[in-house]
């Protein structure tokens, strides 16, 4: 997959050369390719292909955008003043900056893939047939996909299933429910013809990929059958093509880049396309911004080593929170008194030195943490992508990232067959697999009490997944979002923790109710700091508003509720 990133720039040269040819008297060009002809060979559907993988890199404030939505649900915050910030502090218009960006850049995905659906037969003839129809299967799959993102955030949007002249261009928006139809017809329709083997570090589709995120969009729209059936069709190939990491954290580093667990990821290469992950989430001591960060309450969800949340367990210490706790909260966030990047990282307003590790011997250094102004708002910081092997190139990382991993399908699975009535030793067992993975060990779950497993899915999403950017959907499709978005961001005591636990509800959402929390201008030494206040509409925010310049271009369109014309 490194190649098809030079191969997409490559296409993406000739797409606009192509585009913006004259039919000055029908010649055709006898070194480049011609509007007419290409497409016509293999060598051209190749490079097609690939380029219509362009939009897997798209980008929000410089973040792979699949991962950036986390930032905007109730388990992280922007702290950029930007366009990606008024989003989820609910202030966001059909004119912010980061929505239309990212609408433009998913339809320019699509229209790339029409261009090659609708012109590839000139080649047909030309082309091997398996790979002819790898090709239009692969194609077929990344429009999917696009369509499943811009779905999930807009509802209705346009279903566009070839290039559009300008006079064909207004056409109104489909239905939520018919574009999902067409999502999940297209992954079926084409996963036979794409290859079953796993290669994590191909960056191409897969059957498995296919099934995988059938299984995903059937998840998110309540088809618990289709959810189940594609979930299953995965785990039908464990031990072959798929498995969990031995290594949670590794996952999510240089070091795991390969592991039969990563089912689809976004590949990155220096000089090509690269990422500023470490930036984002690297600490002011390791030369980092930490602007993309967890709310303090983030870290407050996870379960003690006992299988009980922190508000029922005897084992858990308000004054040492992060003791006795499911070891992935340590692999996902960075924690006051951790070992992260190669320094001590702690919060604590008096630690005004800390300990340098990557030097040796190790050597006392100024704390940035505590002394810096934009250091510590919410006192911890996300662990996962920061690699120590970016270090010196903190904008430039071609880590990997991961879109879908075996871990979740296991989830969806076992949240379709719950939601559906149809629970089973299955269940338990898919979320028992995720649990008690080596490196992670948590208590099995035994209970086959509806109730009880319906929240149980619901908390284990949030302790496997976040930072992998599901949870805004997550907290949209549950009804919750216009509970836990109207929750104040919050950030630690700077000199002390909580003298009680928080109230933990059945999502995993923590309330601070009989815990301290200052007034703005007041100091935040010994309360809890409000980092933003944030509002979410229920009649509005369950969308984002359609882009202004599609209101005002396409008679055709309709904006969502709540955003005006």
């Amino acid at each position: 997959m490194k190649s098809k990133i030079k191969y997409s720039t490559i296409f993406i040269l000739l797409t606009v050369l192509l585009i913006s040819c004259d039919n000055y008297l029908e010649r055709y060009p006898l070194n480049s390719p011609s509007d007419a002809t290409f497409l016509s060979n293999q060598t051209e559907l190749e490079m097609a292909v690939a380029g219509c993988y362009n939009a897997m890199w798209t980008k929000v404030q410089s973040m792979p955008f699949h991962l950036v939505f986390d930032q905007i649900s109730d388990i992280g915050w922007d702290r950029n003043g930007s366009a990606l910030q008024a989003v989820g502090r609910g202030s966001a218009d059909s004119r912010n900056s980061d929505i239309l960006g990212l609408w433009t850049n998913l339809y320019k995905g699509i229209a790339k893939c029409n261009y090659v659906l609708t012109n590839m037969e000139r080649g047909q003839e030309n082309i091997p047939t398996d790979l002819y129809n790898q090709s239009k299967a692969e194609v077929r799959f990344l429009r999917a996909f696009y369509y499943h993102y811009l779905a999930e955030l807009f509802g209705g949007i346009p279903l566009v299933t070839q290039p559009l002249t300008l006079s064909e261009a207004n056409i109104p928006r489909s239905s939520k429910a018919d574009v999902v139809d067409f999502i999940l017809s297209e992954l079926d329709e084409c996963a036979n013809d794409l290859p079953q083997g796993n290669d994590p570090i191909s960056g191409r589709a897969t059957r498995g990929a296919a099934w995988a995120i059938m299984s995903r969009v059937a998840l998110y729209n309540e088809k618990w059958d289709v959810a189940i059936s594609s979930a299953q069709k995965v785990m039908a190939l464990e031990g072959v093509e798929y498995e969990l990491s031995s290594n949670y954290m590794d996952l999510f580093q240089y070091a795991g880049q390969e592991s039969k667990e990563i089912i689809l990821s976004v590949q990155f290469l220096k000089g090509e396309q690269m990422h500023s992950m470490f930036r984002f989430f690297g600490t002011r001591n390791a030369k980092g911004h930490t602007n993309k960060k967890p709310s303090y309450q983030t870290a407050d969800s996870w379960e003690c080593i006992d299988g009980l949340q922190i508000d029922e367990s005897s084992l858990f210490d308000p004054q040492h929170p992060y003791e006795n706790r499911d070891p992935r909260l340590g692999y996902t966030l960075s924690l006051s008194g951790s070992i992260f990047l190669g320094f001590q990282y702690e919060t604590h307003g008096d630690s005004l030195y800390c300990w340098d590790y990557n030097q040796n011997p190790p050597k006392r250094i100024s704390n940035l943490e505590a002394t810096h102004a934009y250091a510590t708002f919410s006192g911890i910081g996300w662990r996962k992508y920061a690699d120590n092997l970016d270090k010196d190139a903190v904008n430039d990382s071609e880590l990997n990232t991961i879109i879908i991993r075996y871990a979740e399908v296991l989830l969806n699975y076992a949240e379709a067959k719950i939601s559906s009535g149809s629970i089973d030793q299955t269940v338990l067992d898919a979320i028992n697999k995720v649990r008690q993975r080596p490196s992670v060990e948590m208590p099995p779950l035994t209970t086959t009490n509806a109730e009880d497993l319906k929240y149980a899915v619901r908390r284990e999403r949030k302790y496997e997944l976040s930072c992998e950017g599901l949870r805004l959907f997550d907290i949209r499709r549950w009804g919750i979002a216009e509970n836990v978005m109207n929750l104040p961001v919050l950030g630690r005591m700077k000199k002390s923790y909580p003298l009680i636990s928080p109230r933990v509800d059945e999502y995993g959402t923590s309330y601070y109710d009989d815990i301290p929390i200052a007034d703005q201008g007041e100091s935040a030494d010994f309360k809890m700091r409000v980092v933003e206040i944030r509002s979410f509409d229920k009649n509005r925010d369950y969308l984002w508003p359609i882009p202004y310049i599609e209101m005002d271009t396409n008679p055709e369109m309709v904006q969502n509720p709540g955003y005006g014309d």
